[in-house]
């Protein structure tokens, strides 16, 4: 163990927001705190980092405890203290003790040329195994890997920090906390801002961090790739699970129902035995029986009834005024940017009713340049897009959560809905949940989650038939996600929105246009589909078939007389080929029954790669991995040999056909 909090409690103005709560970092855990907007997740990262003190009682066990001296670090540590240095030495901090380690045994490969004792290759040799050991053989691979997938070029390498945006130095600091390696890593809210592609690298640098981690963060999918250690805050309570983010949402539902049962059976014993107790009261025969009954239920531990899980989120409905065409929005050969010698993207797609378009990619490459443009918010370059006939749109702005007004939440809701009468307004700000004085705090007050439940409240009064949403999920909690995620999926209007939410994305999203260059393509299917595309190997093969340019009855040309084809298919009898027809399907039949048996056994790797029992296990956990990337590969080569046999059984069916027609002839 590294850190503990025994038996905490923590509060502002006389008031608990945390109450009796015991807190542990054990060796190589990787925790995340999870709980409401406002609930106390960072403060407990403040307790750890020490930049809050808890309060000690005479005479009590310690309430905070550091086991030895561990190196802990939050990003607000991470400084520059000469911004005049390039990126490439600011990063280089981070390795010190491997470059001087460097440097001394370069040193000694020098000395060993001309002096070759004993006691210098002992030496030499000690000091190369700590430089292997602290990872001294990879680590310009491992700064060149970091910065590539947080977005910086070799040209930004020689770039002074002095020249970096705030966004860009945020980044940079991030990049040296990470690298910093200390004992215990605390992140708060880590994937805020990252792309996709940094977002992925974070997982896989946290999922092999041999130290300890403690996360704040409402992103479900990396807390599924990342954490095996779940606390969660929930009425002024912290309670902690075993595994990731999927695993404690099963087990809190199965606590809560096992807990549920127990009450209630309670519940109906005390009823029976009172029912007894008040039935044979008076009635001298059964006086004993009664007493006996009397002091079981005095005695009896009664059980409390559990606590719901606290899901309050808003609760609107949105259902559009009016019905758009079925077109709803078309591109061609949109160029969208603010230069014109240099646009971001070149645009060619369509949507229709009632799809939900996710927009994916990279940060600064133009998704939400593409919906300022659509929205007219700013020009574009040149091409041209149009909104289908009765397109009434409503559009949800990131920047659009930032407010400095002095104005309160009813009398800007008024002021943009003149027609609302009191009580109105009302009912669909406490849809929102501003309810009560809510409704009078001043807009320059409200919180990052506040104000985008504002601006959703303000869009679905429109009640547009599309939705135009740029990640609409910042400053959301999990359940307001949840609830977001519902409203949508209900919604029978149109959905186009950009996120960087992967669990919500995979969730809505009928079809992603992904940027991954200056011509963003198309990909009809689910966020996980796109992602990993061997989860489905039929469907996979099928589609990528389907790509291919349709044969009226055959992809190669065949001509029995003279020349003969080069394929050695096209030239079997028809015997021959009605027989491979049938040893093909065969084949094929074997191959999706090895994909599905495949497919099953890397699911129930899965499983027990985040089985808490070896979850501190790292042996174990390491032959998991292997085997898991073992299974894959088969997975990966079953699909290729799919392929292969599903064009081959192309080629011999429609030999067999001409063959026939020729019978026939």
């Amino acid at each position: 163990m590294k850190l503990k909090i025994n038996n905490a409690s923590f509060g502002y103005n006389g008031e608990n927001i945390l109450e009796n709560f015991t807190f542990e970092v054990n060796n190589g855990d990787k925790i995340a705190i999870i709980g409401r907007n406002g609930s106390g997740k960072t403060t407990i990262l403040k307790i750890l980092s020490g930049d809050i003190e808890l309060h000690q009682p005479d005479n009590t066990p310690k309430v905070f405890e550091k086991i030895g001296a561990p190196t802990i670090m939050t990003l607000k540590q991470m400084t520059f203290d000469d911004e005049s240095l390039s990126l490439e030495q600011e990063i280089l901090k981070c390795y010190s003790e491997v470059i001087e380690l460097e440097n001394t045994i370069e040193t000694l490969q020098k000395e060993l040329e001309t002096n070759y004792s004993i006691k210098l290759v002992e030496k030499f040799s000690r000091l190369s195994d700590e430089f292997e050991r602290l990872g001294g053989y990879l680590y310009r691979s491992e700064m060149a890997s970091i910065l590539s997938s947080f977005g910086f070029t070799e040209t930004d390498k020689q770039k002074p920090l002095a020249e970096f945006s705030g966004g860009q130095k945020t980044k940079i600091a991030f990049i040296k906390l990470i690298l910093s390696k200390p004992d215990v890593l605390l992140l708060d809210e880590p994937t805020n801002h990252l792309d996709i592609k940094a977002v992925s690298w974070l997982e896989e640098y946290i999922s092999s961090y041999k130290k300890s981690v403690v996360i704040v963060s409402h992103d479900r999918a990396f807390l599924d790739n990342t954490i095996n250690v779940v606390y969660e805050i929930e009425h002024k309570k912290l309670t902690k699970y075993v595994g990731n983010y999927s695993r404690f949402l099963r087990t809190k539902e199965e606590t809560y129902e096992s807990k549920l049962k127990h009450y209630e059976a309670q519940q109906r014993e005390i009823a029976d035995i009172q029912a007894f107790i008040d039935r044979f009261r008076y009635k001298a025969t059964k006086a004993a029986a009664v007493q006996s009954r009397i002091k079981y239920l005095e005695k009896m531990e009664i059980i409390p009834m559990p606590q719901k899980a606290d899901n309050r989120a808003f609760r609107s409905k949105i259902k559009p005024e009016i019905e758009s065409g079925s077109v709803v929005l078309t591109c061609t050969n949109l160029k969208i940017g603010y230069d014109k010698t240099s646009p971001l993207a070149t645009l060619n797609f369509s949507v229709n009713r009632g799809e939900r378009l996710g927009i994916i990619g990279g940060n600064g490459i133009g998704k939400s340049t593409l919906l300022q443009t659509i929205t007219e918010k700013i020009p574009f370059i040149s091409g041209h897009f149009k909104l289908g006939y009765n397109v009434e749109y409503g559009y949800f702005e990131q920047l659009a959560s930032k407010h400095n007004s002095s104005k309160t939440i009813y009398s800007h809701f008024s002021e943009l809905y003149p027609d609302l009468d009191d009580r109105e307004v009302r009912t669909a700000l406490g849809a929102f949940l501003f309810s009560g004085n809510d409704v009078n705090k001043k807009l320059a007050e409200l919180s990052g989650g506040e104000l985008v439940r504002l601006e959703l409240c303000k869009i679905f009064e429109k009640k547009p038939n599309l939705l135009i949403l740029d990640e609409p999920t910042n400053h959301m909690d999990i359940t307001s996600k949840e609830t977001l995620e519902n409203l949508l999926l209900n919604y029978t209007g149109t959905v186009i929105f950009v996120s960087h939410d992967r669990y919500f994305t995979n969730k809505i999203a009928t079809k992603l246009l992904v940027f991954e260059s200056t011509e963003p393509v198309i990909f009809n299917g689910t966020y996980n589909e796109y992602i990993h595309p061997n989860t489905k190997i039929v469907e996979k093969v099928t589609k990528e078939i389907e790509k291919k340019p349709k044969p009226e009855k055959i992809e190669y040309p065949i001509d029995f007389d003279d020349p003969k084809p080069e394929d050695p298919l096209l030239q079997m009898s028809y015997y021959e080929a009605s027989k491979e027809k049938a040893k093909t399907e065969n084949l094929l039949k074997k191959l999706e029954q090895k994909s599905a048996e495949a497919e099953e056994k890397l699911k129930k790797l899965n499983e027990d790669f985040i089985d808490p029992e070896i979850a501190t296990d790292f042996t174990k956990l390491m032959a998991i991995q292997a085997e898991i990337e073992t299974t894959q590969n088969t997975i990966d080569k079953l699909a290729n040999d799919w392929m292969e046999q599903s064009e081959k059984l192309t080629i011999v069916s429609a030999v067999v056909e001409q063959k026939q027609n020729t019978k026939k002839d």
